[in-house]
């Protein structure tokens, strides 16, 4: 493509991005869309992502492998789980009117002028580099897009019109206004539309290599372990750190994720559209550079750093893809021009107000009462952004073209990390200090420039380079890139760590030797707690003749006087004032005052020009400092009933000044401390108390030997305001508490609490301790043997558990070769069925046990007649003892007993199903015997018996007596367990009978009652079994239709006409075939559960009978389903508690069956 047709392309997009801005100042709708905004902050935030990261990324990726991912990577982790310090950082700085990150440091520490100008320049050191990188991108893409070299000379330059053309569009867009704090919405926008179109074009070139990479099937493993072979894990860490830091530190990312954030709140939402926008980037660089590696090879086979940088832009020339790579050049395009407007807004805002207005105001600017002198401050801005575009563009063209373009970038992450500790210190930590953070601050950027700047200078030819392999002076290690000899980290990390650790190490010395005043400590702590707003100052009058008119001339002349009248007017209102000449000003007026200035001129500008202008009209500048930062009320005390408050307390109690002399004391104070009568008085030093004491011993205050020096820090102790509680043995036998507390404002008050009483008591309690640890120890051994027993206990359960699982499914891969031998299907389907029931015996013993131990079960005690529970289990369990070739017998009586039938059934029936397991020839007895008020329930057997030391353990928690036995019976070791503890919540005593070789017998006691107790005859269960069931009909609802088809076969073997439903509506339908049980499940995944649909179906016909089918045997759904009418046959249903079910309902239905069966 021609140059003419570049060019052109070029110049249309400003236009559409100049046209995007004018539409966005003139109709700024996003800002009033809570839906709108978030996206356009995000979009915004993406001006993170300039011409380096666009043409860069692949350029690391080809010489570094994954070492490209940390830039993406840090901003990524910050976003996703550092968010909340975005967040407070955002709302510190809208409380604070902050202008630019210089402005941040300035005002949480003591408003310093001179760490805002350190701020300012360190950043124009690092960022001017940055800016040239963009010139540079811009000139390379072009060069590659046309085909041919770009001329050196001035006026052939494009990267010149490109640098006039975005001076001329911050200068339009950028500097409207004189409040700094006021958002520019027309920039946001053109700079998140300028985002979206880089995204675009890289996701476009992306997807193009991708199907490159398919179409021609490359070598797409060996690029992949080209990328691999190229990384180095310290680098990669290194600059993960220094990409997380950048994102906040950098000026133009604090302008737009701090400044510019209309609301805090967005960046719960930003957090996210950001992170998924630095995802989709990091993920377009693999197939391109995979692409890449194939077609031009590694990077040792390329000799320019150009070349490789210019993959993005190159790979679509390559294909003849004209469009694409048009594309590919405007995204580019977009990355430079978006990283250089936001740049030049903020670097101009810092350096007008950080370096110029301090030095105007200086030279007497402010003084005097006339003159609008906003204009001159956007002009200031105006110039400011014009000289720092063609410094860069100096810059540009003073270094070489060679190098690469990451090289840049990352030199100036690694000078703008240097603010993160007074950042991250200055939100999270009291004892910042100003001058900790200026020291750290200037060491820090000297040891960056030293190990960075300069060899990079150097190597771009501004002067010899000797020094750099050699060392200054031939000191070897002094060496830029082997610090004290350290030659083990690649030149960027290397630089990083050492200006890092001299930074931080002096920020946290300083700090903590010197300390921050006290002004600021109090502006610190609306920076540590942003979340809370700060209290509105107690009005008062300024000792002075201040007016708020005075404020107003004084505010006109910086922000506008139209702009000055507007605030003031409003605030008035807001205070309920009618503002006029004559009005006094207070602190609120001073302080809104100063707000106000600061979104200009930034705050230590603002302290300046109140402080300068006002000087000279009665108010001295120490007045305004004591106005704006003096939160301290002075101590006023009623002294009559102060004195008689005191001295009827036990306590001895002493009171100090902000001077630390004394103002308050009783009687007992002098008593505990045994003080002359003359050395207390009102105003009397609280040093000469202490001193007095430590002469003689008392409160230990002489620990080092030297009385002076324990007195002095004593006294900087109570100045820190630092609360303590110690106790102290005096007058050889009495102990006293004392406890020290700050005064509000300043002051100490202190208290002497008698406690020998106390102390005594707690002798006693602790020798009363010392014997419960004994008792304590015991049973920590006994609940560790328990928790042994139970983890040998689970491993042998959860080998149960796969055993008849891992058995079935041999025993079914079996079945399915033998198609042809009924005899041995019917065999091994028998086989199957034994070893999925030993799994399902497993898990309700499992569940069982969950249930008792969560105290989920809960027993229902009833009167019923236990011949018919016997009968039951008697029937139920005939037939297996039939197969087994045992006799199996029933002695008991029609007699009544109060129990929980469900849950002493389930006693009886461990008893049984243990007898019918190990008992493998002879007989088997269930009877009652009736022992007085009692009746006790007997389970004898003749099989092997269990020793008498097995016993004593037989019933005890996860306990299993193994027995081996031929014909293949093995216990599953909770049967008993389960009857324990049933018979515990039943109040049921167990006991058992033993003798090897002989038999056992298990029994249950349970309480009689009289026939007259028996209320509810009509819920006595009956066991029907065998009976036949032809001509029943059963409507059975269900969502699995699996389940479905298996109770059609089964209920169809016993003679039961089946009706299907999958739905509620189906069974709707099926109603008119008049079924005579329903056996509905649970959890149908429709729009009513099992019980409403049970309800449903049976609103027509009520005589109908209805269980419910369901996996959840809680006693609270048990209950729910009792109260309306039905039974719960918990899941998986056993085919024996279904038939007795059925055949219970079958007595009533008969009639129906016209004779039929």
């Amino acid at each position: 493509m021609s140059p003419t047709w570049v060019i052109l392309a070029s110049f249309v997009y400003l236009a559409i991005l100049f046209g995007i801005a004018w539409a966005g100042d003139r109709y700024p709708l996003y800002e009033k869309r809570p839906r709108l905004r978030p996206a356009v902050y995000s979009l915004a935030l993406a001006v993170y992502c300039s011409s380096w990261t666009f043409y860069g990324a692949v350029g690391s990726a080809v010489r570094y492998g994954w070492g490209y991912l940390p830039i993406y990577l840090g901003p990524f982790l910050l976003m996703i789980f550092f968010w909340r310090f975005l967040e407070r950082l955002a709302l510190a700085a809208q409380t604070q009117k902050i202008v630019s990150i210089s402005d941040f440091m300035a005002s949480r520490y003591e408003r310093s002028q001179r760490l805002a100008g350190l701020v300012t320049i360190v950043a124009l050191i690092a960022v001017v580099p940055y800016l040239a990188l963009q010139f540079k991108a811009v000139t390379m893409s072009i060069g590659v897009f046309i085909g041919q070299e770009i001329s050196s000379i001035i006026f052939g330059d494009p990267a010149l019109y490109v640098a006039a053309l975005m001076a001329l569009f911050v200068i339009v867009f950028g500097t409207r206004q004189a409040d700094a704090t006021e958002h520019r919405p027309g920039l946001m926008l053109a700079i998140a539309a300028e985002s979206l179109i880089k995204l675009v074009a890289l996701v476009a070139v992306g997807l193009f290599a991708f199907m490159w990479l398919n179409a021609d099937k490359l070598d797409a493993v060996g690029a992949l372990e080209t990328l691999t072979q190229h990384t180095s894990s310290m680098s990669f860490v290194g600059q993960t750190l220094l990409a997380f830091a950048a994102v906040i530190c950098l000026p133009r990312q604090f302008h737009v994720a701090i400044v510019e954030c209309g609301d805090a709140q967005d960046i719960r939402k930003a957090r996210w559209i950001f992170s998924l926008y630095l995802v989709l980037i990091a993920l377009m660089v693999v197939p391109i550079t995979m692409v890449a590696l194939n077609v031009f090879g590694e990077p040792s086979a390329v000799s320019s750093a150009v070349m490789v940088d210019s993959y993005v832009l190159v790979l679509p020339l390559h294909k003849e893809q004209t469009a694409l790579a048009l594309l590919v050049y405007i995204g580019g395009f977009s990355a430079a021009t978006g990283m250089m407007i936001v740049t030049s807004v903020s670097l101009a805002t810092m350096v007008s107000n950080d370096l110029i207005m301090p030095y105007l105001l200086r030279r007497g600017w402010a003084k005097g009462t006339r003159g609008d002198y906003s204009k001159t401050l956007l002009w200031v801005r105006r110039a400011a952004v014009f000289v720092l575009v063609m410094a860069a563009y100096g810059y540009y063209t003073g270094t070489g073209s060679e190098t690469a373009l990451s090289s840049y970038g990352l030199m100036a992450f690694a000078a703008v990390v240097q603010f993160a500790p007074g950042l991250i210190g200055g939100l999270s930590w009291l004892g910042a200090s100003r001058r900790g953070v200026e020291v750290g601050l200037a060491i820090g950027s000297i040891v960056w420039a030293y190990t960075l700047l300069l060899p990079t200078l150097a190597d771009a030819g501004w002067f010899s380079d000797a020094w750099v392999a050699s060392g200054p002076f031939g000191i070897a290690w002094l060496r830029p890139y082997q610090l004290f000899g350290f030659g083990s980290m690649d030149p960027l990390t290397h630089g990083t760590f050492w200006s890092l650790l001299f930074n931080i190490s002096f920020f946290l010395l300083i700090s903590l030797i010197k300390g921050p005043s006290l002004a600021e400590r109090l502006r610190a702590r609306s920076f540590l707690d942003p979340y809370v707003k700060s209290r509105r100052l107690e009005t008062m009058n300024v000792p002075s003749n201040l007016l708020v008119h005075d404020l107003l001339v004084i505010s006109g002349r910086i922000v506008g006087e139209a702009r000055a009248i507007w605030s003031f007017e409003s605030h008035a209102k807001e205070r309920g004032l009618v503002l006029s000449k004559e009005l006094k000003a207070d602190a609120e007026w001073v302080q809104f005052t100063e707000l106000m200035l600061a979104g200009v001129v930034g705050a230590a500008s603002a302290r300046l020009v109140l402080g300068s202008a006002l000087r000279g009209s009665g108010v001295e500048v120490d007045a305004i400092v004591s106005v704006l930062d003096e939160t301290r009320q002075e101590l006023s005390f009623n002294r009559d009933v102060l004195t008689s408050t005191l001295e009827n307390l036990e306590q001895g109690i002493s009171v100090v000044d902000a001077d630390m002399r004394l103002v308050a004391w009783n009687h007992r104070y002098a008593e505990f401390l045994d003080l002359p009568p003359n050395m207390l008085r009102l105003g009397q030093p609280v040093a000469d108390i202490m001193y007095f004491n430590a002469m003689r011993g008392q409160l230990r205050l002489v620990d080092s030997g030297n009385v002076t020096e324990s007195v002095d820090r004593r006294l900087n102790f109570m100045l820190d305001g630092s609360s303590y509680s110690t106790q102290r043995l005096i007058h050889a036998n009495q102990v006293i508490e004392i406890r020290g507390r700050p005064l509000p404002g300043g002051g100490y008050v202190t208290s002497y609490t008698d406690v020998t009483d106390f102390k005594r008591v707690e002798k006693e309690l602790l020798e009363t301790n010392m014997n419960l640890e004994q008792r304590v120890a015991e049973r920590t051994e006994a609940a560790e043997k328990a928790q042994k027993l139970r983890s040998y206990f689970l491993t042998a359960v959860s080998h149960d558990v796969l055993q008849p699982i891992n058995a079935a499914r041999l025993f079914a891969t079996a079945l399915h070769d033998t198609a042809d031998d009924p005899e041995q299907m019917r065999h091994l389907a028998e086989r199957v069925d034994s070893s999925l029931r030993a799994a399902e015996e497993l898990l309700e013993g499992l569940l069982d046990i969950s249930q008792l131990e969560s105290g989920g079960l809960q027993a229902e005690i009833q009167v019923f007649n236990a011949r018919e529970l016997l009968e039951d289990l008697y029937q139920q369990y005939a037939p297996s003892a039939k197969r087994k070739k045992l006799r199996i017998s029933l002695y008991m009586q029609p007699i009544y007993v109060r129990s929980d039938m469900r849950l002493l059934r389930r006693i009886l029936q461990n008893f049984l199903a243990n007898a019918l397991r190990y008992t493998q020839e002879g007989r088997i007895i269930l009877g009652g015997r009736v022992r007085g008020e009692v009746v006790e329930f007997q389970v004898w057997d003749s099989g092997q018996g269990i020793p008498q030391n097995h016993l004593e353990k037989i019933f005890d928690e996860f306990q299993r007596y193994e027995q081996n036995f031929d014909w293949g019976e093995r216990g599953l070791g909770l049967g008993l367990s389960i009857c324990q503890r049933l018979s515990v919540l039943l109040d049921h005593p167990l006991a058992v009978r033993s003798e090897v070789a002989k038999g056992s017998m298990f029994s249950v006691t349970v309480p009689l009652a009289s026939k007259e107790e028996h209320a509810n005859p009509e819920q006595r269960q009956q066991s029907p079994v065998n009976l036949p069931l032809a001509g029943m009909r059963v409507l059975c609802l269900d969502n699995d239709l699996e389940i479905l088809q298996g109770m059609q076969i089964l209920l169809s073997q016993w003679g039961i006409e089946v009706i299907l439903a999958a739905t509620i509506d189906e069974a709707l339908l099926m109603m008119e075939q008049k079924p005579h049980v329903l056996l509905v499940d649970y959890h149908l995944h429709d729009r009513l559960d099992g019980l409403d649909s049970l309800d449903t179906l049976r609103e027509n016909a009520r005589h109908l009978h209805g269980a419910l089918l369901t996996a959840d045997g809680s006693d609270e759904l048990r209950n729910k389903a009792r109260q309306r009418g039905y039974i719960v046959l918990t899941k998986p249903v056993k085919p024996a508690s279904l038939r007795a079910f059925l055949s219970a309902q079958y007595d009533s239905i008969r009639p129906k069956f016209d004779g039929s069966k």
